[in-house]
């Protein structure tokens, strides 16, 4: 595989963590609007807590119940907007990467962006989240930054 062929391969490889985790992401909290279950507190008696308060966040806009949205309502619009937010930026490098993987050559810039981008989640990943988010992040960041080497 040639070096252009082969920093398409990658940069291709790269976005299909993105894809799968930011849309299962999305996915699994959508199910959590209607059952809770899969980003639900392990402790049960916290979830009328949570429906029960407000963010303080919200004090900064003027107007309206303070009390919404409710903690647990933000909480599930955080996740769902996250994780399409995530399957968005994988969506939008394959489709450059399959569409015009010239511009990707042409504009050093793309390949470099995309990597940065998957090392930030990543770091995210290290402080706050788990290691299934670490692997995910760690396999797209390897992928675009051979890819940027590579193109």
């Amino acid at each position: 595989m040639s070096g252009p062929d082969a920093a398409q391969a990658w940069f291709i490889a790269g976005t299909i963590p993105f894809l799968l985790a930011g849309g299962g992401h999305a996915l699994l909290t959508v199910v959590d609007t209607f059952r809770p279950t899969y980003f639900a507190p392990d402790d049960r008696s916290l979830e009328p807590a949570l429906e029960g308060t407000g963010i303080r966040f919200r004090r900064l806009v003027p107007g309206g119940d303070l009390s919404r949205p409710s903690m647990w309502r933000a909480w599930l619009g955080f996740n769902i907007s996250h994780g399409l937010g995530v399957f968005s930026f994988g969506l939008l490098c394959l489709l450059i990467a399959t569409e015009e993987f010239g511009l990707v050559e042409r504009v050093a810039a793309i390949p470099v962006l995309a990597a940065a981008v998957a090392a930030t989640y990543l770091l995210l990943a290290l402080r706050f989240w788990f290691w299934g988010p670490v692997a995910i992040t760690a396999t797209s960041t390897v992928c675009f930054t051979i890819a940027a080497i590579l193109a």
